[in-house]
C-alpha cells in the first residue's frame, strides 16, 4: 500500500489557508488547508500541504513529519512534545458525491439491460445495489489498517531522528 518516509527539521513558515477549491469528486472534512516550510539540518527546504484544521507546531519549532505517498500524514512536534496523526484528526470521507453519480448509473444502466436480456439485468441490479456497501467497507478498512500504520511509522520515525541525541546513564 505504499512506503513511509519521513523528514525532521525546524518549521520555518506555516501558512493556513481558506476556501479550498476543491475537485468535483473531492471532499475533504476540513475546509482549510496549511502549508509548511522546514528546513532540515542539511539546510534544505522542504514544502509539505496538508488538509487539517489542527496544528500543533509553530514556527521555530522541532518537527518530524510522516509523509504517505508523499503526503503529510502525521506531525511530532519535538519541542512541545505534540502530535497530530492527520488521518485520525480530518479523515477523507467515505462517501463520495462521484460514488452516487456511479451506483444511480449502474441501476439506470441495469434497468435498461432488465429489459433486453432479463438474466444479465438482474445481475447488473445485484451488482449495483452491492457497489456501495463494498465500496464502504475497503474504505473504512483501508483508513484503520492506515491509522495504525502511521502510529507505528511515526514512533518509529522518532526513534530514529532521536537515537543520537539521547544521554545514555553510565555507571
Amino acid at each position: 500500500m505504499g512506503t513511509f518516509t519521513w523528514v525532521s527539521g525546524r518549521l520555518t513558515e506555516v501558512h493556513r489557508f481558506i476556501n479550498v477549491p476543491m475537485r468535483w469528486c473531492e471532499q475533504h472534512p476540513a475546509r482549510e488547508r496549511r502549508a509548511v516550510w522546514l528546513t532540515t539540518v542539511e539546510g534544505r527546504d522542504v514544502k509539505l500541504v496538508v488538509h487539517t484544521r489542527a496544528m500543533p507546531a509553530r514556527c521555530g519549532h522541532s518537527v518530524i513529519c510522516v509523509l504517505h505517498e508523499g503526503q503529510l500524514v502525521s506531525l511530532r512536534n519535538l519541542t512541545t512534545g505534540d502530535q497530530v496523526n492527520f488521518a485520525r484528526s480530518d479523515p477523507p470521507l467515505l462517501w463520495r458525491r462521484c460514488d452516487s453519480l456511479a451506483v444511480v448509473a449502474m441501476l439506470v444502466s441495469a434497468l435498461a439491460c432488465c429489459v433486453a436480456w432479463p438474466a444479465v439485468g438482474a445481475s447488473a441490479a445485484l451488482f449495483a445495489v452491492l457497489h456501495a456497501p463494498a465500496v464502504l467497507g475497503v474504505r473504512w478498512t483501508r483508513r484503520r489498517w492506515l491509522l495504525h500504520a502511521i502510529e507505528f511509522a511515526t514512533e518509529s520515525a522518532t526513534r530514529q531522528a532521536t537515537a543520537g541525541h539521547r544521554l545514555w546513564r553510565v555507571k
